[in-house]
């Protein structure tokens, strides 16, 4: 087995809203192929923080007999060094090195890793809002590119297996050092893109209101329409733009600031009442009103209201809701799924409002399009 260790000088900014813990382990391994029934690790590699650098150190499999050495010596590092907390960093780990290393430490005879051991997958960081960042695919490194992270190793991972062969049959150094290099740039990689981690503020949206402003534009078929632009900032940057839009709402973020366009609906709407056999309704009037006060209309004016009938209609600049985020609430129709509430001019000096609006909006979007 041979063990290879040195500090590394990474650039990383860790995002604050993520919360990571002080104790960070990055972790990455190389094996003879994807199934850990059929194959088995042949490097360990882990890159642990240390001030403004980084600590790197890798078990290798020289002989290819070495596996259960370079899983016992990973598994008292690895115990040591979260022994008081702290987190596993890796990049699809929970598909692949994480399952892998369990599965190998078993046949081994090892202790699994620790269940509760936290485990920060930053795929998974960014997996909900892949429409959202729009890249061709979210392997290492097409990511690390987008990243702008400088990979001193290009190759692929798949060849790794195929190195390795060679390196067992011919013994060339430089085969090994290449798996070595590999591996570290992994780490390496992994580590640089911890800001993904900043992609936690979208999961539940909290968005601050910058300022609000209402724009008119002409649509392709000549009609007037308005729209709301509301411009927020999050706490902190996200390393990649995102956007994206649904239900005729769009939001642009690049690094801390943002947008959200809402379309703004000058309309007469109809608010319905609950309990409809309280109300008469009025043909000529196209309203309902309550009974105490039908009983002064003509009983030929007034017919008993029906759920679809039972309303009041008012004209008004409304802005779209697709549940009960502000009342009361008008619709088109009685059946109608859409919901409206009226933007009127308190809501418009209310910033606070109009923050958990945006914010309201931004989830709508990323749930509904992600």
């Amino acid at each position: 087995m041979r063990i290879v260790s040195k500090q590394l000088s990474l650039n990383v900014d860790l995002p604050p809203c993520a919360a990571l813990p002080q104790r960070l382990l990055v972790l990455n391994i190389e094996t003879t192929g994807i199934s850990a029934e059929r194959n088995q690790a042949v490097l360990i590699g882990c890159l642990t923080r240390a001030g403004d650098s980084w600590d790197l150190i890798q078990w290798f499999d020289e002989t290819g007999t070495e596996e259960r050495q370079i899983l016992s010596s990973f598994l008292l590092y690895i115990s040591g060094y979260l022994a008081d907390g702290g987190a596993v960093i890796t990049y699809g780990g929970e598909r692949f090195d994480i399952s892998f290393l369990n599965k190998r430490l078993s046949a081994n005879g090892l202790n699994s890793l620790d269940p509760d051991l936290v485990h920060v997958d930053l795929y998974k960081e960014i997996l909900p809002f892949k429409k959202f960042i729009g890249l061709p695919d979210y392997k290492q490194q097409t990511v690390e590119n987008a990243l702008d992270i400088q990979r001193p190793s290009p190759m692929d991972g798949a060849g790794i297996a195929g190195l390795y062969g060679q390196f067992l049959q011919f013994r060339l150094p430089a085969s090994a050092q290449r798996i070595l290099d590999h591996n570290e740039a992994d780490l390496a990689g992994i580590a640089q893109m911890l800001p993904l981690t900043a992609f936690r503020q979208l999961r539940d949206p909290a968005l601050t209101l910058r300022r609000a402003q209402a724009n008119y534009y002409t649509d392709h078929d000549g009609r007037e329409k308005e729209e709301l632009f509301l411009f927020f900032r999050l706490s902190d940057p996200l390393p990649l733009p995102v956007g994206g839009g649904a239900d005729h709402c769009y939001f642009r973020i690049e690094d801390a600031d943002g947008v959200l366009k809402v379309p703004i609906y000058t309309e007469t709407l109809r608010y319905f009442y609950a309990n409809y056999k309280d109300y008469y309704f009025l043909p000529e009037e196209d309203m309902a009103i309550h009974k105490y006060i039908a009983s002064y209309v003509d009983r030929s004016r007034r017919l008993q209201a029906r759920p679809e009938t039972c309303y009041t209609r008012k004209t008004a600049s409304y802005l779209p809701e697709w549940d009960l985020f502000r009342t009361p609430f008008f619709k088109r129709a009685y059946t109608d799924d859409s919901l409206f509430f009226e933007l009127t001019d308190e809501l418009k000096r209310d910033r606070a409002q109009l923050s958990a609006y945006a914010s309201y909006v931004a989830a709508h979007i990323l749930k509904t399009a992600g």
